[in-house]
């Protein structure tokens, strides 16, 4: 392996790293921390030595203030039934043998937005139907898919991905490197309004060309098909880990001809073209939609699925129609049925439990009175118990977060600052003294803690959080469950004081969390 892909171990790299965040006044501390979740002790110790030859230390708030006040793991529920039932097909399979038709039911809880992944990564359709230029293995490391190999330039500033000549969208058209190029310019393009574009800053003049800098045009933004199955992408310095960020869905292409003639309506059923496994063939609004496994695909022949059918219900409908035998698979059984889950002898067999990869994390907006200062964030952060929410609240189905990437990622680390995010009533009252809202009083009136509507186990810890605000500080909040459309678009536009909102990971490396979540240039 080249020195710079393993880039915490690279002093230029991590020196690169330092000065970008001294841009946004991220102090050392924070900054030694990052890269030592990447590169445990070496890392670390690289870090240092950068921050030393970095110039002074920007004036700011101790890790304390920067951390959340609050995370919890989630681990929800989730009933898992066979796949597929015998109702999927026209007769049942004995045992060991596959079903004459391999159809797979699932609920989805949201009506989508679109299936347009390339412009909105939560546009909440289902991204099988498009494939990246990689794809994660069952270790999480980037593997090929789309492109069939890459390799980077000496530095890893440039990597070239050589894309499969056997892989055609679902209308026949050849998958081609230029898809890739329009796909992630359009992407950037400011008039696209992709709220996830910050995703592909790497590239050269990306974020330049995303905020409409005057001195750089489309053709200044470091990606180039040099031919139809090769794809060049310049980076702004070498970047390492540049193929896990391509396997990701941000990552999807959009097929051109497609967006070009039908607008916002290209992935409508009778519209889209797709290139993953599966295509959109059936999509009625509010009540369902249907996959079928898409036979251009390259990989089509290992694929025994034939057809997943997506019903649009809630978390308690779609229990009710598993028990029914109307779905074959549910995520996420409500919280409130959990018991009767877990003492029936059959529900408790078919149940598995599983770690999300995702943190869940309260973000005051200093913006806002009153979390324009530091000790009231602070505060916070220490009158919130996790151990009891994820003991009382999620019946154990969770896992206290002290920092942003779970157990089980790579290169985590455990919480070395304590100090910051240990439950203690005392100090948080402590830490009101000399404030306008010493001894719990003179908070503002209507603040709110908002959350986008989930399951009941989210809005049951955001009850819980709200209760010991109040109870330790006396802040008076108001539960606000919004729309998931709506409350992003506020959360995104600045407009919500205080937020609990969850972040699962999108691929598996520590800047994901620890660089999207806290980069706010």
């Amino acid at each position: 392996m080249s020195d710079k892909l393993r880039w915490w171990e690279d002093p230029e790299q991590v020196s690169l790293l330092w000065k970008r965040l001294q841009s946004i006044n991220v102090d050392r501390r924070d900054f030694i921390r990052v890269v030592a979740a990447a590169g445990g002790a070496t890392g670390a110790a690289i870090a240092a030595a950068a921050c030393r030859g970095g110039g002074a230390e920007p004036t700011t708030a101790p890790p304390g203030a920067v951390t959340p006040p609050a995370a919890v793991t989630p681990t929800p529920p989730t009933a898992v039934g066979p796949t597929p039932t015998p109702g999927a097909a026209e007769t049942p399979a004995a045992e060991g043998q596959l079903a004459a038709q391999q159809v797979l039911r699932t609920n989805v809880e949201e009506e989508p937005q679109s299936f347009d992944f390339n412009k909105d990564l939560y546009a909440g359709g289902d991204p099988v139907v498009f494939a990246q230029l990689a794809m994660f293995n069952t270790n999480n490391e980037a593997v090929p898919d789309i492109a069939e190999r890459w390799e980077p330039n000496e530095d890893a500033s440039v990597w070239t991905f050589y894309l499969r000549k056997d892989t055609f969208w679902s209308n026949g058209d050849p998958v081609t490197a230029h898809d890739y190029e329009w796909s992630w310019k359009r992407q950037l393009n400011p008039e696209t309004q992709a709220t996830y574009a910050g995703f592909l800053y790497d590239i050269k003049n990306a974020e330049k060309y995303n905020n409409a800098d005057p001195s750089v045009t489309v053709d200044d933004v470091g990606v180039k098909a040099l031919d139809d199955y090769t794809l060049q992408v310049t980076l702004e310095g070498p970047r390492g880990y540049f193929p896990v960020l391509a396997a990701y869905i941000a990552a999807a292409p959009a097929h051109r001809p497609s967006v070009e003639k039908f607008g916002d309506k290209w992935t409508e059923p009778e519209n889209i073209v797709c290139n993953g496994p599966f295509k959109l063939v059936e999509w009625k609004h509010d009540e369902y939609f249907v996959l079928e496994k898409n036979e251009k695909y390259w990989n089509s022949k290992s694929i025994t699925l034939q057809r997943i059918e997506r019903p649009i219900i809630t978390p308690d409908a779609a229990f009710l129609a598993y028990e029914n035998n109307e779905i074959d698979i549910l995520y996420r059984a409500p919280l409130g049925q959990l018991e009767r889950v877990m003492s029936d002898p059959e529900l408790s067999k078919q149940m598995q439990k599983y770690n999300l990869y995702g943190t869940w994390y309260l973000v005051p907006d200093p913006n806002f009175e009153p979390y324009n200062i530091k000790e009231v964030r602070l505060a916070m952060g220490h009158a919130i118990d996790r151990e009891t929410i994820v003991r009382d609240v999620l019946k154990g189905l969770g896992t206290p977060a002290y920092t942003m990437n779970p157990p089980g990622m790579p290169y985590y680390i455990e919480d070395t600052f304590p100090e910051y995010t240990e439950y203690n009533p005392d100090k948080a009252r402590q830490l009101l003294q000399g404030t306008p809202y010493e001894g719990g009083r003179n908070w503002p009136s209507g603040m709110t803690l908002t959350q986008r509507r989930e399951g009941d186990a989210e809005a049951a810890v955001g009850d819980a959080i709200i209760a010991m605000l109040k109870d330790v500080l006396g802040m008076e909040l108001e539960h606000v469950i919004g729309e998931p459309r709506e409350t992003y678009d506020r959360m995104w536009a600045h407009q919500i004081p205080l937020m609990w909102v969850r972040w699962y990971i999108d691929y598996p490396d520590p800047a994901n969390t620890l660089f999207q979540v806290w980069y706010s240039k």
